[in-house]
């Protein structure tokens, strides 16, 4: 036993090695909360997404749906008493960027001419947008775990929401609606506003058709609605402006009658106008000297006459050459005001058989209750179509947008472990100043105890 002194400074070392390692792991855990972080994955699978687009088309921002609101919401769901700027700063959107992807953007490429001539590399990089984002929450906000986790999912949710409300389809006539009371409007104007409803919903119903024309519910595709939509305004509001018009039914014929009369005033503006337009665009076509109705007069050859353009002060332009594009743009043009005219004369010529027949009929009180009954059942058919397109829109945002636009992934808790890199890291670096200290001091200690042998020896 003379030499049991020998194990002194092993278990010396062994407890300083002990209380080096429960130190690290108090450091390690309690000191850096920032190790520690409760985390959740949100993808995109929209089409566009891929490509840096949001679903209309416009630069997607991920970030951008992260409002004070959203976190605030999340607050309060996760009971969570801190306010949105005292959270903020713990909360980061990171994108998810694949293993392959990420060295394709890392690539290096080596310059083949450089202008310093000092050689070197560039980075180059693929047009690569992330679809798969990580939101994550640190510990450092100084709540306990189950908070944490709770206030990551319920983040997530709430973005998850505002992304769906930013972009789902939407179908609201109400606000529309609410600014036409039926009954205080005339019989014709009661069924033009049905069919402009009617076409505000087609038109969206086609919109959506056009985009995912393989959808269904309930055995309906938004092209049956659209359809459908079309037969109400052929046959029965068609059916309403000709007993309005053949029987001159009004709740104020003098009115009607006037109505149309200031339409067909305005129209016939419009066709003297565009006949002016029409005579100039002819006379640069054909000649200053040719008759319009006589071709073989003036200059038969249709060559274009100098154009001249006048500007301000000495800005005068002259086009001398009568080239065949100068020729073929006059052309195009008479031939789009013509068009104009003859679709100002078929609607004045409607406007005013409308107008003729009002003059010369006489209101009939069974007439007026067929329109009556007839309108009111059109009204009832536009809310039963109405229904049917809110409740595809309902589902199909459920599929397309809810469903399918956006899916998350489940919330993970990252803690400070002990068994990381991170944490062997971190440990040497606590430990070794530790260990060295009690090494030098066995060291001390054994040397003093060493001179002191020799000069009791001596």
């Amino acid at each position: 036993m003379k030499n049991k002194h020998i194990f002194i400074p092993l278990f010396v070392f062994i407890g300083a090695g002990l209380l080096s390692l429960i130190y690290s792991i108090i450091d390690y855990k309690a000191i850096n909360p920032a190790l520690a972080y409760s985390s959740e994955t949100i993808q995109f699978n929209y089409d566009g997404a891929a490509d840096g687009l949001d679903p209309d088309g416009n630069p997607f921002n991920a970030t951008a749906f992260l409002s004070d609101d959203v976190i605030e919401a999340a607050l309060t769901k996760s009971e969570i008493n801190k306010t949105v700027d005292e959270v903020r700063p713990y909360i980061a959107i990171d994108n998810v960027v694949p293993k392959n992807i990420l060295e394709e953007l890392t690539s290096y490429e080596t310059i083949l001419s450089d202008k310093d001539n000092n050689g070197g590399r560039d980075i180059t990089s693929k047009d690569y947008h992330p679809v798969r984002y990580s939101f994550v929450v640190y510990q450092n906000l100084g709540v306990s775990k189950s908070k944490l986790n709770a206030l990551v999912k319920n983040l997530v949710d709430e973005y998850s929401n505002n992304f769906y409300e930013t972009y789902k389809k939407t179908f609201k006539q109400d606000t529309y609606q609410n600014l036409f009371d039926i009954d205080h409007y005339d019989y014709i104007y009661q069924n033009q506003i049905y069919v402009t409803r009617l076409n505000i919903l087609m038109d969206y119903a086609k919109s959506i058709y056009e985009e995912h024309d393989d959808f269904e519910f309930d055995g309906k595709k938004f092209e049956d609605l659209y359809t459908y939509g079309q037969y109400l305004i052929a046959n029965k509001s068609s059916k309403i402006e000709s007993i309005v018009v053949l029987n001159a039914l009004s709740k104020d014929i003098g009115r009607l009658k006037d109505y149309y009369t200031y339409l067909l005033n305005n129209l016939n503006f419009e066709k003297a106008k565009y006949t002016a337009d029409l005579e100039a665009v002819t006379k640069q076509l054909i000649g200053e000297n040719q008759d319009p109705t006589d071709p073989d007069s003036g200059n038969d050859d249709y060559k274009v006459n100098p154009t001249v353009i006048v500007g301000t002060g000495e800005n005068v332009i002259t086009v001398t050459d009568d080239t065949a594009a100068t020729y073929n743009a006059l052309l195009n043009e008479q031939i789009r005001v013509s068009n104009t005219i003859t679709e100002i004369n078929k609607t004045i010529a409607d406007y005013q058989d409308i107008l003729d027949k009002l003059n010369a009929a006489v209101a009939d009180g069974e007439a007026e209750n067929t329109v009556k009954r007839l309108i009111n059942d059109l009204g009832n058919e536009y809310q039963k179509l109405d229904a049917w397109f809110q409740q595809m829109v309902d589902a199909y945002n459920a599929k397309y947008v809810k469903d399918t636009a956006v899916s998350t992934s489940a919330v993970k808790y990252n803690s400070a472990s002990i068994i990381s890199g991170s944490f062997i890291v971190h440990t040497v670096k606590v430990a070794a100043p530790i260990m060295l200290t009690v090494m030098l001091g066995i060291a001390i200690f054994y040397l003093v105890r060493t001179i002191r042998k020799q000069k009791k020896a001596a």
